[in-house]
């Protein structure tokens, strides 16, 4: 069974702040290339929802990688995947949505 994608608020205005950010330092070809992988994982997850590792159990929350340095955070309800935001693995946020101490 596929489950519906949707995207959080805070997802949709993630990923537009990465896309700008990578057309500005990398060019569009590479914010190209990135919309094409998430586009990707998202097919992959609808499928195959277990795919990404599992952060916080207590949550249902779920990340797998994007790129080398940005993970995309999820949870499934019902039949919907929850694309719930991008973080960068390099930053204190990271620690903190995985429930680490920064």
């Amino acid at each position: 069974m596929s489950l519906r994608p949707v995207w959080t608020i805070q997802a949709d205005n993630t990923f537009g702040a990465l896309l700008g950010y990578i057309r500005h330092e990398w060019g569009v070809t590479a914010a190209r290339s990135f919309h094409e992988e998430v586009e990707h994982t998202v097919d992959l997850l609808v499928v195959f929802p277990e795919g990404g590792i599992l952060e916080r159990a207590e949550l249902g929350i779920r990340s797998i990688p994007v790129a080398r340095q940005v993970r995309l955070f999820y949870r499934v309800a019902d039949d919907q995947l929850i694309i719930l935001d991008f973080v960068d693995v390099r930053t204190q946020r990271f620690q903190r949505t995985r429930g680490n101490p920064p």
